[in-house]
């Protein structure tokens, strides 16, 4: 996929108290507006975060895996009329990719900034998504989706745990995770622990360029074993 390219909003403007620019996204068979931060890194002080005392805004960040699950997304699944949730979007390029193609969408996220720079997004796009701030391992477990989108949420080893109950707790039937892994960490344990839940996992290895550099990545397809029945054997997805 082609590195996003600026658009130039008809005057300056601020999201959250932020200044923000528009890209836009070649994804393939569709073009996504996306608001990032403008200038991100000037943003950031870097002497803080060195000290501790700071945390890095991540949810600013365009993340490779946001880009490469969003561009599969474009291609390859069928999206109109499903409900779909985004975890930790962030800037929520995948979950606008998908209310752009048809899908009935709610984000969530801990930082509002980065709800108001989806919402914003979405709106660029001529639809809308519905905005969640808190943390998404403590959504309501009666709540389901036909697709849980994930880009770059498997970070935190301490939390794999419940990441991999929140991967299957929100499917309906029939429903599928759409992971992508930027290999930040060793993320073993956490493919361990979806298979210690009996969850199936089918992935495909990519590289994106990052920084001018080719970067492996992991799209992962995660399910829900289907219920087997008395005599009829397993179906292999």
């Amino acid at each position: 996929m082609e590195a996003p390219s600026p658009c130039t909003p008809p005057s300056p403007i601020e999201i959250a108290g932020y200044p923000a620019t528009a890209l836009e996204l070649d994804l393939g068979p569709r073009r996504v507006r996306l608001y990032a931060v403008r200038a991100l890194e000037s943003l950031v002080d870097r002497g803080a975060l060195l000290r501790g005392e700071a945390e890095p805004p991540y949810w600013a960040h365009l993340w490779s895996g946001a880009r490469v699950l969003a561009s599969y997304l474009a291609r390859f699944v069928p999206l109109a009329g499903r409900r779909v949730l985004e975890i930790g979007c962030g800037l929520a390029l995948p979950g606008v990719t998908a209310a752009s193609c048809g899908a009935d969408v709610t984000l969530v996220d801990v930082a509002p900034e980065a709800l108001a720079f989806a919402t914003a997004s979405a709106a660029a796009n001529g639809v809308r998504c519905a905005a969640v701030t808190g943390d998404f391992m403590r959504l309501a477990p009666t709540q389901r989706f036909d697709l849980v989108l994930a880009a770059e949420v498997a970070y935190d080893r301490e939390r794999w745990l419940e990441l991999a109950a929140v991967c299957g707790r929100h499917l309906a039937a029939g429903g599928v995770t759409y992971l992508a892994d930027g290999y930040r960490t060793d993320t073993r344990g956490f493919y361990a622990a979806l298979a210690a839940r009996g969850l199936d996992v089918h992935a495909i290895d990519v590289r994106a360029a990052e920084e001018g550099r080719p970067t492996p990545l992991r799209i992962a397809a995660i399910r829900r074993p289907a219920l087997k029945r008395r005599g009829t054997p397993r179906p292999v997805l």
